[in-house]
């Protein structure tokens, strides 16, 4: 680790501010002040300010940070000689993901500072030593809030207080509490109903139709599984009143778990790949019975299929009701495939093409920075005409068109697949076999109502 030399003007500083709601509330450090306070910083100190990286609201204990991710590419890619913040709970209150990228900066020969700690110094066994005990402390308050929090929830459900601002359907919020509205009703009709028609399919259809309740079939399962409606929520018995009997909610949900499937009768070659080109839903696996096989024969026979799930569950958003054979896509695909990698690859390069060559171009511009830096570090240039030069070339940089797609996207896999006989392989694979096969390159396929496929490639 590069310990910080304030007397160098030419570091290359990132300047990353966080903050989290709650912290922002109660102690005031705002985005605002924070990043006052490094800015004077690097004013001080005769700094070059490469980026500020701010992450409004968001939990120190994520790893996952929009800004901080975009950040820790700009050290990867040698863009950053020294990172600020305030104070190293901004940094991390995690000691896991501190010391994972604490791994990453030393790898760069990163340094970082919290300007208002500056007793923090990461140069010394003992330094890090007294970072990482920081970091435990950090992370142990962290959790600590968690935990209390957790324990006002706790709290709340114990006397019937909600804890969001979402209600299940025939309740309404009064006074921090559920409270019955006139949609109560409605939800008596859809548990009625259930108990005397125990399919889930035309329950929803009933409550789309006659009450105007728009469910997915995961939504709606959640609303007949709701123990709310009985009056229960977690170890509260009496959280809140009740819209329908315990024994009804009761009986609904063992003819819910009894007509539940098991285990699926069939497995499907291109099950979560396709998609109704019309809506944009994905298309569901169905079972089609005919009585004549393709052969001729007059033997009942089960073809794999598939159908538009929006237009199943009569969401009048979709008039696809075309079923797509498994077997003729099959055979479609294996027809087209190879001229549609061909086409996909010929595309792709041609549009990634001006793309690399701005890489090309940005690379050999930030090389000259770091160039003139060394001419200057060296006495042969003014400390005036590194500013002037680099200004330009940084210029000639911002105006470099940015990349409209990922010229470094990997089109190995689907190159390989040209090279060999696919119609002779593919026989040889069993269903699952084959699912992975096509998923393995393919993101998705969209399908219309005529069967023209759109192939989505990895």
């Amino acid at each position: 680790m590069t310990k910080m030399n304030n007397e160098n003007p030419l570091k290359r500083v990132a300047v990353y501010v966080r903050v989290s709601t709650d912290r922002q509330a109660k102690k005031g450090d705002s985005l605002a002040e924070q990043q006052d306070t490094l800015q004077k910083y690097v004013n001080e100190h005769n700094m070059i300010l490469h980026s500020v990286y701010i992450d409004d609201g968001i939990s120190g204990q994520k790893l996952d940070r929009d800004e901080f991710s975009r950040l820790m590419e700009d050290v990867k890619s040698n863009q950053v000689d020294l990172i600020i913040f305030t104070k190293l709970d901004r940094w991390f209150r995690s000691l896991r993901h501190y010391l994972n990228t604490q791994a990453t900066l030393e790898k760069y020969n990163i340094g970082w500072l919290a300007v208002s700690q500056p007793f923090y110094d990461t140069t010394t066994a003992q330094g890090r030593a007294f970072v990482a005990q920081s970091m435990t402390f950090a992370e142990l308050e962290a959790q600590t809030d968690s935990e209390r929090i957790l324990s006002t929830f706790e709290y709340k459900v114990k006397v019937g207080e909600v804890i969001s601002g979402t209600t299940p359907l025939g309740y309404s919020i009064k006074n921090k509490h559920l409270v019955v509205n006139d949609d109560a009703e409605k939800v008596v009709k859809i548990y009625e109903y259930y108990q005397k028609n125990p399919n889930l399919r035309a329950c929803m259809r009933y409550a789309a139709d006659e009450l105007g309740i728009l469910r997915g079939h995961a939504q709606f399962r959640k609303l007949m599984q709701n123990t709310k409606y009985k009056g229960e929520y977690r170890n509260n018995l009496h959280y809140c009143p009740s819209i329908v009997s315990k024994e009804l909610w009761e009986e609904c949900n063992q003819l819910l778990k009894r007509n539940q499937r098991a285990n699926k009768t069939h497995d499907y070659v291109f099950s979560g790949l396709l998609y109704c080109a019309h809506c944009g839903y994905r298309l569901s696996s169905c079972s089609v019975r005919h009585r004549r096989r393709a052969d001729g024969t007059q033997s009942p026979y089960t073809y794999p299929s598939y159908r538009c799930q929006c237009k199943l569950n009569k969401l009048n958003v979709c008039d696809n009701v075309k079923v797509y054979n498994e077997k003729t896509l099959e055979r479609r695909l294996l027809e087209i495939i190879k001229d549609e990698i061909k086409k996909y690859i010929s595309e792709y390069e041609i549009t990634s093409a001006p793309a690399v060559d701005n890489m090309c171009k940005q690379k050999k511009l930030e090389e000259k920075i770091s160039k003139l830096k060394d001419l200057y570090l060296n006495d042969l240039i003014t400390l005036e005409e590194y500013k002037i030069d680099k200004n330009n070339y940084e210029k000639l940089i911002s105006s470099l068109p940015k990349p409209s797609i990922n010229p470094t996207k990997d089109l190995g896999r689907v190159r390989e697949l040209l090279d060999c006989d696919i119609n002779e392989l593919y026989p040889a694979l069993d269903i699952q076999e084959k699912n992975q096969f096509w998923r393995s390159f393919i993101d998705k396929i969209s399908i219309d109502k005529e069967h023209n496929l759109d192939i989505h490639f990895k």
